[in-house]
């Protein structure tokens, strides 16, 4: 197993870029993709045998669930970042402990979390504005997702932190069987044992268990250098502490689209109505496909600009970041064609035949997604800079649009109503993205300090 790490490392500093970049790119975006048809097949089963209000209660209780996956995304991103600049330096040691310390911080937050996440979510549900049979449906669901949490969370990391182990087909075979079986079990839990939110969120942690078993099993293999270890688990206050600076933008990034959701929820609720909430709800699945593709992308693209950076060769960090960029404007562009040309169809596969809901949600799809380019240059943009240790403008990319959509948000609402609440995102994204480009033409790379 070490000789094919160390080949793997070797491909990493001489292999064509173009070359390292689909062997990386591809399983991950066939991995993700799967993640998103199991999203979105979530959403089916939701809109077809629980209705309207099951979308709408499902909309507004995911972004708070969806904490557990920010906080995953922060350690897998974090540390996959620190091991791929420590084995391009040569310190195989250090990267080791860096997975073992990630593995502790996993277990010790999804437990916190969970345990907060049990404890408050039915306040949170309430002062979202929530009220009757999708306030309580929401509610349950978070209390099985909360329940069941630390399988999300070490999911999340582990899978990143394999893939950054030269695993990315491996990951795409695990992502798969899991997300089969999320569609297995939504068909048992759903329709067979009509739990209805419950149901889903049972089906989705116990794929959840599957998968984070499967990401750590590689992990406790004694052939494997990056094995974790009773010594490796140790927390270490400066491995700890250079996990969650690098992985803050993962976390922001999560987080964006949690509190992004949540303040398009609470903008519908008291400017509109539930069935606001519900088109948004087939709005969101529809571009959580789409964003899933760019995280794909931007994470094919993470070892190759991390691992150059330590070795320092940075004409192929850029070139990786340029080829990246494109793959990205490419999918999104045919995002926006089949939003534009078959917006009925997509409709269709989540809400069913509801013309009330079809016309709302067809009107916000129109308003929603002419952003969805720099969406996408945005995201890769926001992983391009943590991998490189830019963590400052990438927590800009991804903490500052925070702050901009939430005062775009109140802005365009005062003006436009629910009009206003459909094209905010895409506006903030639109400035951002200009800032984001006169950074890239400032920043210039210089190597890091050798680690050994």
């Amino acid at each position: 197993m070490t000789t094919d790490v160390n080949a793997n490392d070797t491909l990493l500093r001489d292999a064509p870029v173009i070359n390292l970049f689909l062997r990386y790119s591809l399983p991950t975006i066939a991995a993700m993709m799967v993640t998103g048809i199991y999203v979105a097949v979530d959403g089916m089963f939701i809109g077809h045998f629980v209705g309207e209000s099951g979308l709408a209660a499902i909309m507004l209780a995911y972004p708070i669930g969806s904490i557990l996956y920010a906080l995953g995304n922060m350690i897998g991103m974090g540390a996959a970042s620190l091991v791929s600049i420590h084995l391009g330096s040569g310190n195989a040691k250090l990267a080791q402990q860096v997975v073992g310390n990630a593995f502790s911080l996993s277990l010790l937050v999804s437990v916190v979390v969970s345990f907060l996440g049990l404890l408050f979510s039915t306040d949170i549900v309430y002062a979202l504005g929530a009220q009757g049979h999708v306030a309580e449906m929401a509610i349950t669901y978070l209390k099985w997702y909360f329940g069941m949490g630390t399988f999300a969370l070490v999911s999340m990391a582990f899978s990143i932190l394999l893939r950054n182990d030269g695993q990315p087909n491996r990951v795409t075979a695990i992502m798969i069987l899991g997300g089969v079986l999320n569609i297995f079990l939504d068909w048992v839990f759903i329709v067979l044992i009509p739990w209805e939110l419950k149901g889903a969120a049972i089906a989705t942690m116990l794929s959840q268990l599957v998968t984070a078993s499967l990401c750590l099993f590689h992990f406790f293999q004694p052939s494997t250098r990056l094995r974790i270890t009773w010594q490796s688990i140790v927390i270490k206050t400066k491995t700890v502490s250079d996990i969650l600076q690098l992985g803050i933008p993962g976390l922001l990034m999560y987080l964006y689209l949690s509190v992004v959701l949540t303040l398009h929820n609470m903008a519908f609720l008291s400017l509109g109505s539930t069935i606001h909430v519900a088109a948004y709800a087939v709005v969101s699945y529809t571009e959580a496909f789409f964003y899933l593709a760019f995280e794909g992308i931007a994470l094919g693209m993470q070892p190759i600009t991390s691992f150059n950076l330590g070795a320092r060769r940075m004409d192929r960090v850029i070139e990786s970041r340029n080829i990246a960029f494109g793959a990205a404007l490419l999918v999104s562009v045919a995002g926006l064609l089949l939003v534009y040309v078959f917006p009925e169809a997509v409709i269709y596969a989540f809400a069913g035949d509801s013309p009330d809901l079809a016309e709302v949600t067809k009107e916000g799809m129109y308003l929603y997604f002419w952003g969805l380019p720099t969406e996408a240059l945005l995201l890769v943009g926001a992983i391009y800079f943590q991998s490189i240790n830019q963590a400052t403008i990438a927590n800009w990319l991804t903490g500052g649009k925070l702050v901009i959509m939430a005062a775009m948000l109140f802005v365009m609402t005062k003006l436009v109503g629910t009009t206003g609440v459909w094209i905010s995102l895409a506006c903030t994204s639109t400035l951002l993205f200009v800032w984001m480009m006169w950074k890239l033409y400032q920043t210039r790379l210089s190597a890091p300090p050798s680690t050994r």
